[in-house]
């Protein structure tokens, strides 16, 4: 008996000593939950010391200068454009003959009526073309007058029908030959009795050169281009914009054309590009000059644009961090960059299609002290833009 209670106590003492080096275990779950706050409790330090870190003390900045982002107005811009002709009146200027420029009669941009000359070439082929009629006429003549001497002489019968035949195909032969030289002139747009040395290039319609390809002096060859011509007046005007394109412009929508001297014009809207130029990489649109004393092909014109409603802030606002376009925001007693979307240029202005509400304060002036600050921040060293 004394030995069973010595063994129960015995055992009793090993259970407490155990459970006194055991600790006890969670509920289920609580370890992961622990992890998880420790987690996002990182997180949103990391966070906090980013947001920290785009906010700019304005105590650090001097030579600010802050304004109130204006309400959204309609704005409209001009853009400088070229008045063209329809190119159905464009014509090519060439020369048929080979030669060299001796004389510009006319100026590009003077308007002319149809035959007036335009260049003069001078052109040893043509003097060789003229000669060659000249001797293949010479040559029919007498042909043809042998052949009348010996029909003379065949009625008298003191001729043979073998000389006759002969004298007939020669005179032939003589015809054709002169008809072939007076087309060889005529194909090249001579008359063969005005045909020279020099050949004129004469205005195909009444209109005016727009540009000439060839100079003073220069040797030409047959069918080379020498400039070019537009029939009538100017009826269209291209115009070339940058990115982005104005969103409510379309189509059939008619706006204002200026000239330089105060002259001005509607114009109607005639399509929109869908691709942009090939050399100029921006937007080509067509306008049509809706009536009016017309200018003349060439001449430098104005189109006024009509923009979206936006708000519009100074240029200086707006800086390019790191590619992207945006403000710095006054918050307080410190500045954070936002991004924007940046519209067409009107002057010293721009165009702001979103990232700001009316009423919010902006940097202006010296915004890009802010940005150096914070690209220098953000870097830990010397400030540089990407």
């Amino acid at each position: 008996m004394t030995q069973l209670l010595s063994t129960s106590l015995l055992a009793l003492l090993l259970v407490g000593t155990l459970g006194c080096g055991r600790r006890a275990a969670p509920p289920a779950g609580e370890g992961h939950h622990d992890a998880h706050d420790a987690h996002d409790a990182h997180d949103a330090h990391e966070a906090q010391g980013h947001e920290e870190e785009a906010r700019i003390p304005l105590k650090e900045v001097r030579g600010l200068r802050f304004l109130t982002v204006p309400e959204p107005r309609a704005e409209g811009a001009w853009y400088p454009a070229e008045a063209i002709g329809d190119e159905s009146a464009q014509a090519l200027l060439s020369s048929p003959v080979k030669g060299i420029v001796s004389a510009i009669l006319v100026a590009p941009g003077r308007s002319v009526a149809r035959g007036t000359g335009l260049l003069a070439l001078q052109s040893p082929e043509l003097a060789r073309l003229k000669a060659d009629w000249l001797a293949a006429r010479s040559r029919r003549d007498r042909a043809g007058a042998e052949l009348a001497r010996e029909e003379r002489l065949f009625e008298a019968q003191a001729g043979s029908r073998r000389e006759l035949e002969a004298a007939r195909s020669d005179a032939a032969t003589a015809r054709a030959e002169e008809e072939a030289a007076r087309l060889a002139l005529e194909a090249r747009g001579v008359a063969p009795e005005a045909a020279g040395a020099v050949f004129t290039v004469r205005a195909p319609k009444a209109g005016a050169v727009t540009a000439y390809k060839a100079q003073l002096g220069q040797g030409v060859e047959a069918g080379q281009e020498l400039g070019a011509f537009q029939a009538g007046a100017a009826a269209i005007v291209r115009l070339e914009l940058p990115l982005p394109a104005p969103q409510d412009w379309r189509p059939g929508m008619e706006t204002e054309v200026r000239k330089a001297d105060g002259q001005r014009w509607k114009a109607r809207l005639e399509g929109t590009p869908m691709t942009l130029t090939a050399d100029t990489r921006r937007l080509g649109y067509r306008l049509r000059l809706l009536g009016g004393r017309l200018p003349i092909p060439g001449s430098p014109v104005e189109v006024h644009v009509p923009l979206a409603k936006t708000v519009v802030l100074p240029q200086s606002a707006l800086q390019q961090v790191e590619g992207t376009w945006g403000v710095f925001v006054k918050e307080g007693d410190e500045a954070a960059f936002r991004p924007v979307r940046r519209g067409p240029e009107l002057g010293t202005d721009v165009m702001v299609l979103e990232g700001v509400k009316p009423g919010e304060t902006v940097a202006g002036e010296g915004a890009y002290l802010l940005k150096s600050l914070q690209i220098k921040r953000k870097s830990g060293g010397e400030a540089h833009d990407h």
